[in-house]
């Protein structure tokens, strides 16, 4: 799935981390009968260095599970924000991760969460991250995804490209649901 490398390697940086749960909204909406569409809008919190990595583990995670992931710039059933933080803790370090699912309405209807432990981290967690590390978060969230997006729900309209869940409607207080912050060099 180029199209996921491309979708994600447009985005924002984020991590997400192993142990997992979710939630799911009251409605959600997801199609019943053909395949949804989703695309990611960002990916944020690890260096470039793991940002690219989980890129490739997540493409593969997606076709291994017949995810049809399209470009972030194309109309989608769904859309996709990772956010991802290191945590060093007295004797372990931890990454903790999160995808919020957005529908074609900009209304949050899945997240999902989980931390990955890392060891012989120390300071720099993100050191740490290994190839089974990023396997087990991608492997994880996409699980997790692909079980909801199987769930049988009434068929929602593909969202608008560039209609990123964050957009406040017309009329908001103009509170800001995700940021993004260029990492540093």
């Amino acid at each position: 799935m180029a199209v996921l490398a491309l979708a994600l390697a447009c985005g924002a940086c984020t991590a997400t981390s192993g142990q997992t749960t979710g939630s799911v909204a009251a409605s959600p909406a997801a199609p019943s009968g053909r395949a949804a569409t989703v695309a990611f809008e960002s990916i944020d919190g690890p260096p470039e260095s793991v940002y690219s990595r989980m890129v490739q583990s997540l493409t593969a995670e997606a076709e291994a599970r017949q995810v049809a992931v399209v470009s972030r710039t194309t109309p989608a059933h769904y859309r996709v924000r990772v956010y991802t933080a290191t945590v060093v803790y007295p004797k372990k370090s931890v990454i903790h991760w999160v995808w919020d699912v957005y529908d074609a309405d900009q209304r949050r209807v899945f997240r999902l969460s989980g931390e990955e432990p890392v060891t012989g981290a120390g300071s720099n967690t993100w050191a740490a991250a290994d190839e089974p590390v990023i396997r087990r978060m991608s492997s994880s969230g996409m699980d997790r995804l692909a079980g909801f997006l199987a769930t049988p729900r009434p068929t929602p309209a593909p969202s608008a490209p560039g209609s990123a869940p964050g957009t406040p409607p017309p009329g908001d207080s103009g509170l800001t649901v995700a940021a993004y912050d260029a990492p540093s060099p």
